[in-house]
């Protein structure tokens, strides 16, 4: 009986979700947000701090124009390296119900910072889940096998699909694709790109026959170029393009708010891949820079879950990413956090006048898109950014196959230089993939040095273990 309403619940939320306009869920997004403000100025201490410093009262924050205008911007450095975590917690939350702890990466200057989740909340955890996998993947109608391969730490809970975490381990997840993925309709496999890429290459070292099953995957943790979609999509027998084929998304989380914030769509997908086809849609969204800087990824959001802003926007709207939980029962309210990515709000007029200009039947998504630029700190000195580097790495799936997917850029006095991290047990000599890869880089005024090293003898981070977000920029 609870599986029968779970299912009918997640019916219902999909209906509210797609057949209510975007324009229509921020409003209502809008309403939620005065309410999680009032909360965390009430029993949030560093919070009330932060608004009297600023000397905002909270009874003068009555709309949301108040709120975007007045209140403080959040961010790691003013809130989880300042204050200690008993003045972060709201004080209506009885702290001997707190059940679980998720960090971020720990891959900025400025430390780790920490999500809590209550015993309640953590119930409800299996459900969220379940409704975001619904949405990308019709779990209710596939029998799903999901194979998390997310560094330990990142667990999934779910009441609907079969989950094995097996955190960074090729051979346990190819293990049980082998031995159990036959008794499912569906496998979902969830995680980075770089331990992905190493998942579909040991997956032909094992003689894997891929088309026996209906595969899809989840890419978290970073953003990843569409030459890379393209390489694993090859491996796994998926074709992006098809409605009716698996599904190759992204998802982003951050930890101190929460996973899967952002995620792509099949919509989305075809958005993207139809920039990349048509320069000029990239020209009417983001300026004429855009024809020669990577393609961003379009993710929607739930703004019934999330409150979006993008501040110190240019003349194109690309501005710096905050982000409010709207969650009333959280432990720690972050109001405005800056998370550290670079976007863009996408309008419906915007995204009505690119389907007028699509060559291809793109369909619109049903929910509200942020364009993701990725990092702050992922653009170059010289202008470039990590994801020119991503793209170019995947541009010969032939040469591709022979890279581990790791690299690191440095400023050298004669301009770039591109080190990159060989497969482990390559047998085509560096010098040649070296000459391959430089010539997938788009010309440019500095001059980029490529050099590729034997997988023992790369100099950062020898032996990759996955379990952290490698640095590609230390910048």
């Amino acid at each position: 009986m609870n599986a029968i309403f779970a299912k009918l619940s997640r019916r219902i939320i999909r209906y509210q979700l797609t057949r209510i306009t975007p324009d229509r869920l921020i409003q209502l997004s809008k309403k939620k947000l005065i309410r999680a403000f009032r909360r965390a100025a009430l029993s949030s201490p560093a919070y009330q701090i932060l608004l009297q410093e600023n000397a905002v009262l909270s009874n003068a924050i009555n709309t949301v124009d108040d709120f975007v205008q007045r209140c403080p911007i959040l961010e790691k450095s003013n809130t989880f390296r300042r204050f200690p975590i008993n003045q972060l917690i709201a004080t209506d939350v009885d702290k001997s119900q707190l059940a679980s702890i998720l960090t971020s990466s720990g891959h900025g200057s400025n430390g780790f910072a920490i999500g809590l989740s209550t015993r309640t909340q953590l119930k409800s955890t299996a459900s969220l889940i379940d409704m975001g996998l619904e949405l990308a993947f019709d779990i209710d109608s596939h029998k799903t096998l999901l194979i998390n391969c997310l560094p330990m730490g990142v667990t999934f809970q779910s009441n609907t699909v079969c989950v094995a975490n097996v955190s960074v381990r090729e051979d346990m997840a190819c293990a049980i694709v082998e031995q159990a993925g036959a008794s499912f309709e569906q496998i979902i496999l969830c995680g980075d790109p770089i331990f992905l890429k190493k998942l579909c290459d040991f997956s032909i070292k094992k003689g894997i026959d891929w088309r026996s099953y209906r595969i899809n995957l989840i890419v978290g943790e970073e953003t990843f170029s569409e030459s890379f979609r393209d390489y694993v999509a090859a491996i796994l027998n998926v074709d992006i393009d098809s409605q009716n084929a698996g599904l190759i998304g992204s998802s982003m989380g951050v930890g101190e708010l929460g996973l899967n914030l952002f995620n792509e769509t099949r919509e989305t997908i075809a958005l993207r891949r139809a920039c990349m086809r048509q320069p000029d849609l990239l020209i009417d969204l983001f300026g004429e820079n855009a024809a020669s800087a990577p393609i961003p990824s379009f993710l929607v959001f739930n703004p019934l879950r999330t409150f979006v802003e993008v501040i110190n926007a240019d003349e194109y709207g690309n501005g710096d990413l905050l982000v409010t939980m709207l969650d009333t029962d959280i432990p720690i309210p972050l109001m405005r956090y800056k998370t550290g990515d670079r976007a863009k709000l996408i309008s419906v007029a915007e995204l009505t006048k690119i389907r007028q200009k699509l060559k291809n039947n793109v369909v619109p998504p049903s929910l509200p898109v942020i364009a993701l630029h990725g990092r702050a700190k992922d653009y170059l000195p010289n202008g470039m950014h990590l994801d020119h580097f991503k793209q170019a790495l995947y541009a010969d799936t032939a040469i591709a196959a022979h890279i581990s997917g790791a690299f690191r850029l440095s400023l050298v006095d004669e301009g770039l230089l591109w080190e990159v991290q060989l497969q482990f047990g390559n047998d085509i000599s560096a010098q040649t993939i070296s000459s391959s890869l430089q010539k997938t880089l788009a010309p440019t005024k500095i001059k980029i040095n490529t050099t590729c090293y034997s997988y023992s003898d790369f100099p950062y981070g020898k032996v990759l273990d996955y379990e952290r977000k490698f640095v590609y920029w230390p910048g």
